[in-house]
C-alpha cells in the first residue's frame, strides 16, 4: 500500500451495508422533511384565508411552493452523494483494518497500515501497526526458540 497513492478512493461504495443504510436514512429524512414542509406550506396558505375551498388552497400552495420542491428534488442526489463521500472517511479505514485483521488471523504478516489524509481514526492505524509489530516479534521469538531447540526433543 505504501507504493500506491493514498489520496483518492477508486470505489464510492466501500461497505455497501453501512453506506447503503446511511443512504436510505438520508433519503428517508429528506422525504420526511419534504412532507412536513409541504404540510406546513399548505397550513400557512390555508390559514391566510380559511374560508377558501381546500382545492383552491392546494392549487395556491402548489404554485407558490413548487419551485422550492424542485430545488429539494434537485438537492437529494447531492445529499446522498455527500453522505457517501463522508462515510468513505470512516468505512475505508474500518475496511482496511478488517483486511489486516483477517491476514493476522490467517497467520500472514500484513504490511503497515496507512489511512488517507482525510480519513477518520488515524490513531487507530498507529495502534494496529503496533499490534502487527508485536505479533511479528512474538512469531520471530517463537521461531528462534524452535530453531534453537535440538531436533531430538527434551
Amino acid at each position: 500500500m505504501s507504493t500506491k497513492k493514498l489520496n483518492k478512493r477508486q470505489t464510492h461504495f466501500i461497505d455497501p451495508e453501512v453506506q447503503g443504510a446511511l443512504s436510505r436514512r438520508i433519503v428517508l429524512q429528506w422525504v420526511l422533511f419534504t412532507a412536513v414542509s409541504a404540510l406546513m406550506a399548505f397550513a400557512l396558505t390555508w390559514m391566510g384565508d380559511p374560508f377558501v375551498p381546500v382545492q383552491d388552497v392546494l392549487v395556491e400552495t402548489w404554485w407558490r411552493y413548487a419551485p422550492l420542491l424542485l430545488v429539494l428534488v434537485c438537492m437529494l442526489p447531492i445529499f446522498v452523494m455527500d453522505t457517501i463521500k463522508l462515510s468513505n472517511r470512516f468505512t475505508g479505514p474500518v475496511y482496511r483494518l478488517r483486511q489486516v485483521a483477517r491476514k493476522l488471523a490467517a497467520g500472514e504478516r500484513p504490511e503497515k497500515v496507512e489511512f488517507r489524509g482525510g480519513d477518520f481514526w488515524r490513531g487507530l492505524a498507529d495502534d494496529m501497526n503496533q499490534v502487527i509489530k508485536r505479533v511479528a516479534e512474538v512469531e520471530d521469538a517463537r521461531q528462534a526458540d524452535s530453531e534453537a531447540q535440538p531436533a531430538g526433543g527434551a
